[in-house]
């Protein structure tokens, strides 16, 4: 991870994904091997997807920090369900929530830069 240090939205993204870890691990094993591999699969690729837009310039980054918007809309969307289905507790999740709230202001902040 030191690699990316310089880029905070990576930072909070990579710490989310222990988390996600975390939470996955206590969910009942029905779900576990579906919607929690799911959450996992789609948590790596939003973290493969920002190393990818920071290499990239000009259009090419504004579409791949898009691609990063769309994914981590699905992983929340999954999430959500997660808890509403009663896999998530309302502590753990609203601790996630505030962490995706984060996320998703730094990556619109990112966007904002983006595109000027």
């Amino acid at each position: 991870m030191a690699q990316y240090a310089h880029l905070p939205v990576y930072v909070k993204t990579y710490d989310f994904a222990k988390y996600t870890y975390i939470l996955v691990r206590q969910f009942r094993r029905e779900y576990k091997f579906t919607l929690g591999t799911e959450l996992q699969g789609i948590i790596w690729q939003v973290l493969d997807a920002i190393i990818q837009a920071n290499s990239l310039a000009g259009a090419d980054k504004r579409k791949g920090i898009c691609k990063i918007s769309l994914l981590f809309d699905r992983f929340k969307i999954r999430l959500r369900f997660a808890y509403e289905i009663g896999l998530v507790t309302d502590r753990k999740f609203a601790f996630a929530q505030r962490m995706m709230e984060e996320i998703g202001r730094m990556i619109g902040g990112w966007q904002k830069w983006a595109g000027r």
